[in-house]
């Protein structure tokens, strides 16, 4: 499609995803256009800006696990185009992020380390690509084809470091799933593996049965690099049992191949010209054996030279890794802090409110006490509206005093907000100061408790001013039980100016004359 169509279509789905409200589809459209643009324009500003835009979104919505599959997108999409520092730094954060949700609650968690198996694999970082291969294979159903593959590439990691003895123990517990799956393709593979640690190991006789039916099956499935591989080894072979005819045939049937490979060859080059070289030498033509010497040195060059910047590579991303590693701890370091800081003020609220109770509670027992003293209806009455009245008169306090015990924790509080910028903790600092005001759950148990003390209020209050609101009602009671503007702000959660401007509305809405006080009317309710 031309970019025009390609970016008229995906706008039409971002319509539609953000006409659901799909916040998953909404990420999905920005890491659909920076493919568009990789694909197209290969390493570009466009796709990178736009898998930034993928994750800052993701994590804007706070969406932790789409936070982790964008980076790791990110980091394929740089690995691809051989921005291999930067794709590690992505990779990283990815598995980071992955760890932190529980590598259970990640869907498909077992294709995310295998990716990142192939990154490191690639740069011949074996010991990380082992890590996410056998990570991966926790999460692999048994006997499946993937299951197969990690098996087979961990044994390649032990074998590419000449640890023959473990390589071939995990070639041939993938053998034995395919085998067991009858499954011909990676019977021929696991086989040829096989075959190739006794090739490297000099045990040819026992290699060349396995190495030629990995030829066989290769060339029967389409594979042309593993059967140019298989082929190399097994001109070796022939040559090393001096059987010429047959070593000059396979070389140039071994040469076709590599020619016609689209892969990067070179090193299947060089072995090519050093075994003409060989086999050159060997029948005698020592004038051919030197010109295959020649371009195989020179190859050898070329191959030194890729490999000496593939080293320099792995170390440059051993580097990044430890970096990333320890920036990673550093990071986890302060969110424990933080979280150890909130789980302190929460802590100390929480015994606050424990001896608020038990100050509540003594003072009812103590009530109780005293209600046990009289002995009369009209005391027993009496005693009903004193504790009623006592009951309200702790709740308010209770009130008065959590709302001064924020205060006091406020500037704390507001401390460790300014040492922060994770909007996420700010509000929750917030909403712990707003904990203790007169919430609805705290209006309705103080409206119960003002009725008992105050039965007729609220029904002369509605009676005689049915326009009030319930704020303004909220107002009035805490004026019926005469608190300073300032206990009134506290538990309401307003400023003092706040309390005044009310109180002027409330006259305005009774329509009080100017030498009439607010507080008389409230008194005669």
């Amino acid at each position: 499609m031309t970019e025009a169509n390609a970016m008229s279509a995906l706008n039409e789905l971002e319509s539609v995803a953000k006409s659901l409200n799909d916040l998953p589809l909404q990420c999905a459209v920005f890491d659909m256009r920076a493919d568009y643009y990789s694909v197209n324009k290969g390493f570009n500003k466009l796709s990178t800006w736009y898998h930034d835009q993928a994750i800052n979104f993701a994590i804007k919505k706070d969406l932790p696990l789409l936070i982790g599959i964008y980076e790791q997108s990110k980091a394929l999409y740089l690995f691809n185009y051989k921005q291999n520092i930067p794709a590690c730094k992505y990779f990283l954060l990815a598995q980071e992020q992955f760890r932190e949700i529980g590598y259970k609650n990640v869907p498909n968690i077992d294709v995310l380390f295998s990716q990142a198996a192939d990154f490191y694999y690639a740069l011949g970082d074996y010991e990380n690509a082992r890590i996410n291969l056998k990570n991966a294979l926790l999460f692999t159903a048994a006997h499946s084809s993937d299951r197969i593959n990690l098996i087979n590439t961990i044994g390649l990691t032990y074998r590419n470091i000449n640890a023959y003895a473990t390589a071939l123990r995990y070639f041939n517990d993938a053998l034995k799933i395919a085998k067991a799956k009858h499954d011909s393709v990676w019977i021929a593979i696991t086989t040829g593996n096989i075959g190739s640690v006794y090739f490297m190991q000099h045990q040819y006789l026992k290699a060349l049965p396995l190495v030629e039916l990995d030829y066989r099956e290769s060339l029967k499935y389409d594979q042309s690099l593993n059967a140019a591989i298989a082929l190399l080894r097994l001109v070796k072979i022939s040559i090393v049992y001096k059987n010429f005819t047959k070593a000059a045939t396979q070389l140039e049937s071994a040469g076709n191949l590599i020619k016609n490979l689209k892969d990067d060859a070179l090193s299947l080059r060089v072995e090519l010209y050093n075994l003409n070289a060989l086999l050159s030498e060997q029948q005698g033509n020592f004038a051919q054996s030197l010109v295959y010497l020649k371009k195989y040195d020179t190859l050898k060059d070329s191959l030194s030279r890729r490999d000496n910047i593939a080293g320099i590579e792995r170390v440059r991303l051993k580097w990044e890794v430890e970096k990333n590693n320890l920036l990673l701890k550093r990071l986890r370091t302060k969110t424990e802090i933080r979280v150890y800081k909130r789980n302190t003020v929460i802590i100390v609220l929480s015994l606050l409110i424990i001896i608020s109770i038990l100050l509540y509670n003594r003072q009812r027992l103590k009530g109780k006490k005293d209600k046990a003293l009289l002995a009369a209806e009209k005391l027993r009455v009496d005693e009903d509206l004193y504790k009623a009245n006592m009951e309200l008169q702790v709740y308010t306090e209770n009130l008065m005093q959590s709302n001064r015990l924020i205060d006091t924790f406020k500037s704390e509080i507001e401390k460790l907000q300014l040492k922060t910028t994770d909007e996420i903790i700010a509000l929750q600092l917030t909403a712990m100061m707003q904990a203790h005001i007169m919430t609805d759950d705290n209006w309705e148990k103080f409206k119960t408790l003002f009725s008992n003390v105050y039965p007729a209020f609220f029904y002369n209050l509605r009676k005689n001013y049915p326009q009030l609101t319930a704020t303004d009602t909220r107002l009035l009671t805490l004026v019926k039980l005469n608190l300073n503007n300032k206990e009134m702000a506290g538990m309401l959660g307003i400023t003092t100016d706040g309390v005044k401007k009310s109180k002027q509305r409330l006259r305005k809405k009774l329509n009080l004359n100017n030498g009439e006080e607010l507080e008389t009317v409230v008194f005669s309710l």
